[in-house]
């Protein structure tokens, strides 16, 4: 027992405070309990008049003190944290494929931003693979699919691809007019000449800004001419060749979409973009040719 009780100046133990409340008249409510600093709290040990080491305000002795600072986890503690570890170890394994997707998913956007939408292709499939069950990640990686077989003339591949993202990603990436890009090309493709000036005029629509919606309906145009030599058709193209040029007359990719709808115009001959690049590596002049 170290703990004393203090009653205005006087120092007593737990029994004899009792005894002295008893014998008076009114009741004392000046108390203070003190611990003695001179007895061990756990062991009770008796330091005599020289005040112990205090550990957490409370006196101990060396012994006492040791036992507290280096005392040894209970068995039931250290199996629960090994539990504890093992869980952890088995979430990281469990989870590591959605870490994987996020990174994958991110170098999936820088790949983009640098314009190589190739890699970007591979790596967002790459990020859908490792979380299957993500609807959201298999629609982005369907549309970073599309774009590139688009990007890749295979416009009939990407517009089933990207018909298949429709109402299941943001108006911000431009799905609507991607679609339409892919069925003007995959028309083209398939030598349907009226649907392909159908989905141009559409697309004109949605690029009001932009000379490839002009330019595209004049391409359109051209092939009707090609196809029918109707003069209507020649000068619909030319007219809407005018309008395209007027938008951007000094544009790189503008000039080389011009050269092959001249060249369809003059020689009612369509060629493909990599079949026009193949025969005039330097670009068609109506002088050349004749």
């Amino acid at each position: 027992m170290n703990e004393t009780i203090r009653v205005v100046d006087r120092i007593f133990c737990d029994a004899c405070c009792n005894q002295y409340l008893a014998g008076r008249s009114s009741p004392e409510t000046n108390l203070e309990r003190q611990v003695d600093p001179t007895i061990c709290v756990n062991c009770r040990s008796d330091n005599g008049t020289a005040e112990l080491p205090k550990l957490a305000g409370a006196p101990v002795c060396g012994t006492c003190e040791a036992f507290f600072r280096n005392r040894p986890f209970p068995a039931w503690i250290k199996l629960a944290f090994a539990a504890v570890l093992a869980l952890v170890a088995v979430s990281l394994i469990w989870n590591q494929r959605f870490f994987q997707a996020y990174a994958a998913s991110r170098a999936s956007f820088a790949s983009l931003a640098r314009g190589d939408i190739e890699v970007a292709s591979a790596q967002m499939s790459a990020a859908a693979k490792h979380v299957p069950e993500c609807v959201d990640l298999q629609a982005m990686a369907t549309y970073f699919e599309g774009v590139a077989l688009l990007r890749g003339d295979r416009c009939a591949e990407a517009l089933a691809k990207l018909v298949q993202c429709k109402g299941r990603l943001p108006e911000e990436l431009g799905l609507e007019t991607l679609v339409v890009q892919a069925r003007c090309g995959a028309t083209f493709d398939a030598k349907d000449y009226d649907g392909f000036l159908a989905a141009a005029q559409v697309l004109e629509q949605k690029l009001a800004t932009h000379f490839m919606g002009k330019a595209t309906v004049a391409s359109a145009w051209a092939c009707k001419y090609a196809q029918t030599g109707d003069p209507s058709t020649r000068q619909n193209a030319l007219s809407y060749l005018e309008q395209a040029k007027q938008m951007t007359p000094d544009d790189p990719e503008w000039k080389e979409y011009e050269n092959r709808i001249l060249h369809r115009l003059h020689s009612r001959e369509i060629l493909t973009r990599a079949e026009f690049a193949q025969r005039f590596p330097n670009g068609w002049s109506e002088q050349k040719q004749e």
